[in-house]
């Protein structure tokens, strides 16, 4: 592993403390933490519901870094300040459940709508079960699991999903294709057409798609940052994550992500060692057999001006995505221009972050700073 001094250096490569000789867990592996991680997920979402003191009590825990632009100085992790209390008054939530916004088979193509409303009369539902809201523009955050881009399913969020709901964001909460059995970047086109989805309910809805956030954590954290950083990008660069065509028009019709607020993301695969298959089933072989596939799924390697407004949280002892990862990623937006804050949860490895108090108020902060306002 580099020393501190070593991590902001010219390499291209994140180091996830691999070698040569670095064994990178397979996918059978992966089922294992992926499992534990969904069984502390039902805790999650069951005591979840409301924890706004234990989070006040626990702020002053965690760790945060605010850059903003290309004169920052060098990051420097302090204490983070008390965040703002949530709203006294929380709207109530209406969710449409497994709605499908592709062709892709079994619950891979669903995603669950969560719809703010400040009153009883401001959703209508047709007889087909397509339903309208009535009244303002609201913002819309799309939101992304984890589990190794091989497991889990969206319902391991949705208490998330409730949380910003009741803020008065639109929430889509969406499955996506599981490798091995589709690998990379059917993930990322799937989120491209959940997008998709969005604009074309964004008027029943009641969605504003100049307001379109995306957040994921651990593999949905990193298809979160990879969507974000290549919406400016040229489409030879895009393509390179992506089997769309092109010559395709829904590259026309993609909104253009606001905000992108990411959880423990793996953020660049251009560092692993050659001829090492542990990542192949996600990305389809070794880095010598498909070197494509491992920059193209590296956010760290797009970032460019322009890029969204980016909120990373990360684990001080994750241990299986170190944090240098959102380290270097938060160093090249900022050496781009583009305002960047990193979250720092002291003593936390990744399975926990996601349940942190602190985590769950970032969210939030973050996501009402960036898009609330109209």
């Amino acid at each position: 592993m580099p020393t501190s001094s070593d991590r902001f250096s010219n390499t291209t490569a994140v180091e996830w403390g691999w070698s040569e000789k670095t064994v990178i867990p397979n996918v059978n592996q992966l089922h294992v933490m992926v499992w534990l991680l969904l069984s502390i997920a039902v805790a999650g979402v069951v005591v979840g519901q409301d924890d706004v003191a234990a989070g006040q009590s626990d702020v002053a825990t965690g760790q945060t870094s605010s850059t903003t632009g290309q004169n920052d100085q060098p990051r420097q992790t302090e204490p983070a300040a008390p965040l703002e209390s949530d709203p006294k008054t929380k709207l109530q939530v209406r969710q449409f459940l497994d709605q499908r916004y592709s062709d892709a088979e079994g619950k891979a193509g669903l995603l669950d709508v969560h719809v703010p409303l400040a009153g009883p009369n401001e959703i209508s539902v047709d007889d087909s079960g397509e339903f309208t809201v009535h009244g303002a523009l609201r913002p819309v955050v799309l939101v992304i699991h984890g589990g190794g881009w091989a497991l889990g399913d969206k319902w391991t969020l949705r208490s998330y999903c409730d949380r910003l709901a009741e803020l008065g964001f639109v929430v889509a909460n969406m499955n996506y294709r599981l490798a091995p059995q589709h690998q990379f970047p059917c993930q990322v086109d799937d989120v491209r057409d959940a997008l998709l989805y969005i604009a074309g309910h964004a008027e029943a809805w009641k969605a504003d798609l100049n307001r379109v956030g995306l957040f994921g954590y651990s593999a949905g954290g990193h298809l979160s940052s990879l969507v974000g950083v290549l919406g400016n990008e040229d489409r030879s660069v895009q393509m390179l994550a992506s089997q769309w065509p092109e010559s395709d028009p829904r590259w026309d019709q993609l909104p253009k992500v606001a905000a992108v607020c990411a959880g423990g993301p793996p953020c660049d695969f251009r560092g692993v060692p050659e001829d090492n298959a542990g990542l192949s089933y996600f990305l389809g072989g070794t880095p010598r057999e498909v070197p494509d596939n491992y920059l193209g799924a590296s956010p760290t390697a797009h970032v460019s001006p322009g890029d969204p407004p980016t909120q990373l949280i990360h684990g001080e002892k994750d241990l299986l995505v170190p944090i240098v990862n959102s380290e270097k990623f938060a160093e090249a937006l900022r050496a781009a221009g583009v305002t960047v804050s990193l979250t720092v949860i002291e003593n936390q490895g990744h399975m926990m972050t996601l349940f942190d108090p602190l985590t769950k108020r970032s969210v939030k902060e973050f996501f009402l700073g960036q898009l609330m306002k109209p």
